[in-house]
């Protein structure tokens, strides 16, 4: 977390503490407003008490930002310029990094006839509109709300596919750059993580019946990539029965 509180320099921090037992007292800056919630509520929930807070404060726009992330640069400029430069634009994002400098996402492409999920790496030359951004590092209006039925995963990608639904643009700037370490909260590949990404995946496609199968089948093939470990899989068969409550 202290990167991503250092790489915003002296703009008003807001910091959702959801976790299990609370931070230590002392843990953050004086200045950081800490806001606690009653305890590992979910990512989207987490997020909506951010925005009302930030909100209430009187300012128009957010920046959502994982703990794991910190914005490099001129980031923050960078996307705030991309969002006066495109009037239509209910949400930027930058090209999130991972440890190596690699690129972990260049915006998110969504497969309607086949439920994939598909995340870009080329970057582009110039900001463009995509289906949907990664909520670790994204710009947006403070009024603007995740869907707390999601928990840990497609929270991100159902609010934007929302705004694209309204008329708006979700653009990716490709001058931003936001290094993500990726699962410090949360391992992604943990039974657990596993779990609720499926089970946001099915959340997403509740609409067509006839894609399930498809989403069980492209979070099959993700473990089987990536090799495990084996308890993942009992994570799917939870999510699939958590499932039948959406």
């Amino acid at each position: 977390m202290a990167h991503a509180l250092e790489s915003i320099g002296d703009r008003p921090v807001w910091v959702v503490d959801d976790s299990a037992t609370g931070l230590a007292p002392g843990a953050l800056p004086p200045e950081v407003q800490v806001l606690r919630s009653t305890g590992e509520e979910g990512f989207a929930r987490a997020c909506n008490r951010g925005l009302a807070a930030v909100q209430r404060a009187g300012l128009p726009l957010a920046l959502l930002l994982n703990d794991d992330a910190a914005p490099q640069g001129d980031c923050i400029d960078s996307l705030l310029k991309a969002l006066e430069e495109h009037p239509g634009a209910a949400a930027v994002g930058p090209v999130l990094l991972d440890e190596r400098g690699q690129v972990e996402s260049a915006g998110i492409r969504v497969h309607r006839r086949s439920a994939r999920i598909h995340q870009l790496r080329g970057i582009p030359d110039q900001a463009q509109a995509v289906d949907a951004l990664s909520g670790a590092c994204l710009l947006l209006g403070s009024h603007q709300r995740l869907d707390e039925r999601y928990r840990f995963g497609f929270e991100d990608i159902e609010l934007c596919l929302r705004l694209r639904h309204q008329g708006r643009v979700v653009v990716l700037e490709p001058r931003a750059r936001c290094t993500h370490q990726g699962g410090a909260s949360l391992s992604r590949r943990s039974r657990e993580a596993t779990r609720h990404a499926l089970a946001g995946h099915l959340l997403l496609v509740r609409d067509r019946p006839w894609l399930r199968p498809l989403a069980l089948g492209w979070a099959v093939a993700q473990v089987i990539r990536e090799r495990g470990p084996t308890e993942r899989l009992a994570g799917l068969r939870e999510a699939w029965r958590d499932s039948r409550g959406f």
